[in-house]
């Protein structure tokens, strides 16, 4: 691996940092090293790194934000993949904004408000980008990023770049399976006219939900796992006598069972053991298998396994 990178380092197809920690770039706070962080600002740098890496056969991430995810403590080998520049540009047209993989939803659904634009409310205050909220089809209070989606150009395994509509996608609760395996691009949403200062009330409305009922005091991932069929996955901790849990510095806390917080100092080996133990303990009592919303990155097996 270490010579692929040496080549990758020469080639340099975009801007190159090594041995970046990963803790600082992601929500919760954890995780070691990455052997490489490109950051392409260009559409065309996306493609040309994709092609070098494919060529060496170099395992690669492509992290947004940082959020929903937890990184290994060992770190990442290989390259991720963190986008700016061009591809966080946001744009509108009429009643159409478009936004590049990189651009931030807390932007996206800013500008639709400054615009008079309706549709994106409930994306409000989701940490995230744009493309890993596509990945994830986001969504909270009653919305997803897919109920306005247009269309999304890709770039494929293959490295093809095309273009898929929304009949394209199978769009399902926090799933957009035609999307796990290609890298987005610009994506179009098609939103209505509305009124400003009812766009932003609204926006206000969703923000102070949020407050209320996530703990912002530490850091998360938001919501660990995701909403079982007919019920909820806090209740089903709590109800498992789950509140309150610590694994070293990992915390079930008592104001949101479903939003687990890193106290600064845990790691994700405490992270990973705690989401494992709440999982068996559901299962065990309910014989109910929560489903994980956040991705283990980096880990040798499924440390959430159960």
């Amino acid at each position: 691996m270490r010579s692929k990178l040496q080549e990758l380092a020469k080639r340099r197809p975009c801007a190159l940092r090594e041995n970046v920690q990963m803790a600082p770039l992601t929500t919760f706070r954890a995780g070691g090293p990455a052997d490489i962080i490109a950051e392409p600002s260009s559409e065309i740098e996306l493609v040309n790194l994709l092609c070098t890496l494919q060529e060496l056969e170099i395992p690669y991430f492509y992290l947004g934000l940082g959020s929903n995810i937890l990184v290994s403590d060992s770190g990442i080998r290989g390259v991720v993949i963190r986008s700016h520049g061009e591809l966080a540009e946001i744009s509108t047209s009429d009643n159409i904004i478009s936004a590049g993989p990189a651009a931030r939803l807390l932007f996206l659904t800013t500008i639709a408000a400054q615009k008079s634009l309706s549709g994106l409310e409930p994306l409000s205050g989701i940490p995230g980008t744009v493309g890993g909220g596509l990945y994830m089809n986001a969504g909270a209070y009653g919305g997803e990023i897919s109920d306005t989606f247009m269309d999304v150009r890709v770039i494929t395994p293959g490295l093809e770049i095309k273009t898929l509509t929304k009949q394209d996608i199978a769009f399902g609760y926090r799933s957009a399976p035609e999307l796990r395996n290609v890298i987005v691009l610009t994506s179009r949403y098609e939103l209505k006219p509305g009124d400003q200062s009812a766009i932003f009330a609204e926006m206000r409305r969703v923000w102070h939900l949020r407050r209320e009922k996530q703990p912002v005091e530490f850091p998360s991932a938001g919501s660990i796992f995701k909403r079982p069929h007919g019920d909820y996955a806090g209740r089903l901790i709590e109800a498992a006598g789950c509140k309150g849990l610590r694994i070293g510095g990992a915390i079930v806390p008592t104001t949101h069972a479903g939003i687990f917080v890193n106290d600064r100092a845990g790691t994700a080996t405490e992270i990973a053991t705690l989401i494992q133990t709440v999982r068996r303990r559901v299962r065990d009592q309910f014989n109910v298998t929560l489903e994980n919303e956040v991705i283990p990155i980096g880990f040798d097996a499924d440390p959430f396994a159960v």
